[in-house]
């Protein structure tokens, strides 16, 4: 009988240890905010640039003409992310960050020899966001997002870098710098953009021999170098015309990473969320 007794406590010890790990209030919010993180793929998604992209032939350096190039994740290393959650009273302040393994693949001409060459690169993003816990307790237990910045993503090895980026939108009149991506915005304060608005957009850079990009749904725009200031580089964009959210990525890399062969990757991206509204 004692022995019986003595078995029935341990199992009931036991479960009240499994009980307290599973409903421990701040791991079951911690995996809330986690599992929305992961629904909200227009806000967290971090590698939206990466894609076959192509652009026109061109000059460049090293090469005579390179034809295309493009960027792809690299399958045989790992994709790392790593999610902090601080969280106090209603609030939970979020670091989100990573790595993203990827081939820079470059087909050029060299006379008259076509060469493909293949740069591994290590891509290190961040962003952060805010969280409140004000809506329904069936909705990821409460938990909405409230607040988030832009991404950065940076390569591992990285000398380049944005300094600011201008956007000018036509049809809205909007005219705005941003000096910092990683400034947190309330979710509805995102800059607003018209369906099918052109947009002008400047982009300031520590370096006068930079290749700069826009992307944008595996889309890619070259922007061209300023004549007078060969750190800023002038671009055109036209702004989806399906509503809702949408990210946005000013990318640069160094002048070696497209035009010399045997010199590494280097680039340094900014993404920046909108909405693409009617109002």
């Amino acid at each position: 009988m004692k022995k019986s007794k003595f078995i029935v406590m341990a199992l009931l010890i036991f479960a009240g240890i499994f009980a307290g790990c599973a409903f421990n209030p701040a791991n079951s919010d911690r995996n809330a905010i986690e599992d929305l993180i992961d629904s909200e793929t227009s806000w967290f998604k971090p590698d939206g640039h990466y894609g076959e992209e192509q652009l026109q032939p061109a000059t460049l350096a090293a090469f005579d003409t390179v034809l295309f190039w493009f960027r792809y994740p690299d399958t045989t290393r790992s994709v790392n992310r790593t999610i902090s959650v601080d969280i106090l009273g209603d609030s939970a302040y979020v670091t989100i960050s990573g790595t993203i393994p990827g081939i820079l693949y470059l087909k050029g001409v060299r006379d008259t020899d076509t060469i493909v060459v293949n740069k591994q690169f290590l891509d290190r993003w961040e962003k952060s966001a805010i969280f409140k816990k004000d809506t329904i307790a069936t909705y990821h237990r409460g938990w909405r997002l409230y607040a988030l910045t832009g991404s950065e993503i940076t390569t591992d090895q990285n000398d380049i870098a944005i300094d600011s980026v201008r956007l000018q939108l036509e049809n809205t009149g909007l005219d705005t710098v941003i000096t910092d991506i990683m400034t947190m915005v309330p979710k509805d304060s995102v800059i607003r953009v018209r369906p099918g608005d052109m947009a002008n957009i400047i982009v300031y850079t520590n370096r006068d021999d930079a290749y700069a990009f826009l992307h944008s749904w595996f889309l890619r725009w070259h922007f061209v170098q300023d004549s007078a200031n060969h750190r800023v580089y002038h671009g055109q964009w036209k702004t989806p015309v399906t509503l809702g959210v949408h990210r946005v990525v000013f990318d640069i890399l160094s002048h070696a990473s497209l035009a010399d062969d045997s010199l590494p990757y280097d680039s340094n991206a900014w993404g920046l969320h909108y909405l693409v509204t009617e109002q």
